[in-house]
C-alpha cells in the first residue's frame, strides 16, 4: 500500500469515527426538532444580514476583530500514526514517514479551510458594515491561519502529557508571546502596512516550518506523534459529549498521583457538621481538585470582560453581562448536578433544607468573583481610556 492510500484511509476513519459519534448524541427527533429548524432559521438570519444590517452592530468597532485571537489554540499538527504502526510502519521508514508529511500537509491545509469558514461566516459584517474588502480579508487571513500553524508547531514540540502547574507555568510566557506578535500584525492590518504584515506572515510561516520539520523527517518521535493524535481524536469526541445532556461527562484524570494535591488527608472545611456543610465540602473539593473546572470558570469570566471592554455601547455592555452571568449560573447549576446530586453518596439521602441552602451559597459565592473580576476590569479600562486617550 502506497502512503497516500494509506493516508486516505485513515483520515476517512476519522472522520467516520466524528460522525458516529455525532449521531450517538443527535438521533432523528434532535434532528427534526432542533438541528434542522436551527439551520433553517440561521440562513434566514444570514440571509438577512447581507440585505441590512442589524441594529446591534451599530457602533462596534473594527478592533472587535481582535478576538480571533481566541480561535488561535487547541489545534495540532496530524501524522495520523496508530499504535500499531510501532511494529510494522516503523520498519517501513519512507512509508512511515511519507504517511507523516501527507498528515501534516492536510493540517497545514485544513487550517485555511477553517479560516476560510469563517470568513463566510462573518461576511456580511466584513463587507457591508466594517466596509472592507477580499484582498484585506486575505491579509487578515493569512495573519491568523500563520500565527495557528506557529502555534500548532511549537505545541508539538512539548510534552502534550504535561498538565496541572508545570502547564500553566510553560503556557503563560507562550500566550503572553503569541499575544504580542497578534497584537503586532493586528496593528499593522489596522494601519494598511501591507509589507510589514505580509513580512509577519512569512515569518510566521518559516519558523512553523521549521518547527514541524523534524516531525516528518524524523521516526524517532513516534510516541509524540502517537500522543498527539489521541488527544486530537479524543477531543472532537470530548467536545461533542459536552453538548449532550444525558451523557455524565467527568472528566479524565490525567494523574497518576496516589493522593490528591488538595486536602490529601481529607481535611475538614467547617466545624460546624450538618448537612449544609456536608453539602457544601463535598462541592468544594470536588470542583478545586479538578483543574478543568476551575479553568472553564476562569473561561466564561475572562470571555465576558473581554466582550464587555471591546464592545462600545452601554446597553451591549449590559447586555453581555446579563448574559455572562446567566451562563455563568447555568454551569455552576450543571457542576452542582454532577459532583453533588449525582454522587452516589448523596442519592442515598432525601434531598433536604440543608441541600437547597448549600446550593443556594454555591450559587451566590460564584457569582461574587464574577462581578469583583468583571467590574475591576472595566474599571481600569475606563481609568486607562481617561488618561491616554489613544488606547
Amino acid at each position: 500500500m502506497k502512503s497516500k492510500e494509506l493516508f486516505w484511509m485513515r483520515l476517512k476513519q476519522e472522520w467516520e469515527h466524528r460522525f458516529r459519534t455525532i449521531k450517538s448524541i443527535v438521533d432523528w427527533t434532535v434532528f427534526v426538532y432542533f438541528v434542522l429548524p436551527a439551520t433553517v432559521i440561521s440562513f434566514f438570519i444570514y440571509r438577512s444580514w447581507w440585505l441590512e444590517m442589524p441594529n446591534w452592530m451599530d457602533g462596534v468597532p473594527i478592533q472587535l476583530l481582535a478576538l480571533f485571537f481566541l480561535l488561535l489554540w487547541g489545534d495540532h499538527f496530524h501524522t495520523y500514526v496508530r499504535e500499531a504502526d510501532r511494529i510494522f510502519l516503523r520498519k517501513n521508514k519512507k512509508l512511515f514517514l511519507q504517511l507523516k508529511q501527507w498528515g501534516i500537509i492536510y493540517s497545514y491545509l485544513y487550517q485555511c479551510l477553517s479560516v476560510l469558514g469563517v470568513g463566510i461566516a462573518i461576511g456580511p459584517f466584513w463587507y457591508q458594515h466594517f466596509q472592507l474588502h477580499t484582498g484585506d480579508f486575505i491579509l487578515f487571513s493569512g495573519l491568523w491561519v500563520s500565527l495557528k500553524w506557529l502555534i500548532m508547531a511549537i505545541k508539538g514540540k512539548w510534552n502534550v502529557q504535561v498538565r496541572g502547574w508545570r502547564s500553566l507555568l510553560r503556557g503563560i510566557p507562550f500566550f503572553i508571546g503569541a499575544l504580542i506578535v497578534w497584537g503586532l500584525g493586528f496593528q499593522f492590518f489596522l494601519q494598511q502596512n501591507v509589507g510589514w504584515l505580509l513580512l509577519l506572515i512569512v515569518f510566521n510561516t518559516a519558523l512553523s516550518i521549521l518547527f514541524v520539520r523534524h516531525r516528518f523527517t524524523s521516526v524517532h518521535n513516534f510516541e509524540q506523534d502517537l500522543t498527539i493524535d489521541e488527544l486530537e481524536k479524543n477531543k472532537y469526541t470530548e467536545m461533542i459529549f459536552q453538548l449532550s445532556l444525558d451523557i455524565e461527562k467527568q472528566s479524565r484524570s490525567t494523574s497518576n498521583r496516589i493522593k490528591p494535591r488538595l486536602y490529601t488527608r481529607s481535611n475538614r472545611l467547617f466545624k460546624t457538621r450538618n448537612e449544609k456543610t456536608g453539602y457544601l465540602e463535598l462541592f468544594i473539593k470536588a470542583i478545586t481538585r479538578n483543574s478543568q473546572y476551575i479553568l472553564q470558570y476562569m473561561q466564561i469570566i475572562s470571555v465576558t470582560a473581554a466582550a464587555i471592554i471591546l464592545l462600545p455601547p452601554v446597553w451591549l455592555k449590559i447586555t453581555v453581562f446579563i448574559s455572562g452571568a446567566v451562563f455563568l449560573l447555568t454551569w455552576v447549576g450543571n457542576m452542582w448536578r454532577r459532583t453533588v446530586e449525582e454522587h452516589p453518596f448523596v442519592r442515598k439521602y432525601p434531598m433536604e433544607i440543608g441541600f437547597f441552602q448549600a446550593k443556594r451559597i454555591v450559587t451566590i459565592a460564584s457569582l461574587i468573583p464574577f462581578i469583583v473580576i468583571v467590574g475591576l476590569l472595566v474599571v481600569i479600562r475606563i481609568f486607562l481610556f481617561t488618561h491616554i486617550p489613544n488606547l
